[in-house]
């Protein structure tokens, strides 16, 4: 299938224009708002007037915490201490936007009054669905394309603007990133929420099946920033979510609040 998108769907000014990814991460905020709002937990927790403060907040960690991760794992791309500032040209990673709003928004929760783990819970049952709309983005745009392939799959991007490999058949990665987070919300929504009672679980499972898709479908994406022959630096990284996700519940379970 040729794909003719293009990335940048309305210039303004300068480096500055309206790009398909943004937009899509726009759509996929505002479909997970108007979805969670219609979530019991969102009313128990009387979020109603301080939601969108916190979405601002959490918009802000994810972009400090994907460009710190992005300009880490590949520094060569950022040789001046503003290239790492200039947003607008892109560069994030998701794991590390994660990690930005797991190290980052809990401090304002604490400062407002918001129960974290609650919060995070209910946040895990939904980002799945805003980082599966945010992938049809990156389809657009042709970042995180595929490697070269022959298979009935393969897309072929036909703009010279995107950032994908041109007039090369290759996985529409994107595509399965966006289905497998797809369908890790349609089980946090359906499943999880009955399963996983205890506080902070919603949240790990979240975080669990959020690393399994990356390290999954790192293996068919191009431009993988390799540690040795077999993994990326991406892939580590998720491994070590999970491990440590698994070990902070051992510990949890091991020796809980009540036993002495």
């Amino acid at each position: 299938m040729k794909l003719n998108f293009a990335p940048e769907l309305i210039h303004l000014y300068g480096p500055f224009g309206i790009h398909s990814y943004g937009l899509f991460i726009a759509l996929g905020i505002l479909i997970s708002i108007i979805v969670m709002r219609q979530n019991k937990r969102f009313t128990a927790m009387h979020l109603e007037n301080s939601y969108l403060d916190i979405v601002v907040v959490g918009i802000i960690a994810g972009c400090i915490g994907g460009r710190a991760l992005e300009v880490i794992s590949e520094p060569a791309l950022y040789p001046t201490w503003h290239d790492c500032f200039a947003l607008w040209e892109g560069g994030f990673s998701v794991l590390g936007s994660i990690l930005g709003v797991i190290i980052i928004v809990p401090a304002y929760l604490k400062k407002i009054g918001i129960p974290i783990l609650p919060l995070f819970d209910l946040i895990g049952i939904y980002a799945p669905l805003l980082q599966s709309i945010a992938r049809l983005g990156c389809f657009t745009a042709g970042c995180c394309y595929g490697i070269a392939t022959t298979s009935s799959c393969a897309v072929i991007y036909t703009n010279p603007n995107t950032l994908a490999a041109y007039g090369i058949p290759v996985h529409p990665t994107q595509l399965y990133s966006s289905a497998l987070l797809f369908i890790l919300f349609i089980f946090m929504y359906f499943v999880g929420q009955r399963i996983f009672t205890k506080k902070g679980e919603l949240f790990s499972a979240y975080l669990v099946g959020a690393a399994l898709e990356r390290f999954i479908v790192d293996f068919w994406r191009a431009e993988r920033i390799m540690i040795n022959s077999y993994l990326s630096f991406h892939q580590c990284v998720a491994l070590g979510i999970i491990a440590a996700i698994l070990l902070i519940n051992g510990i949890v379970k091991a020796y809980p609040k009540n036993k002495k």
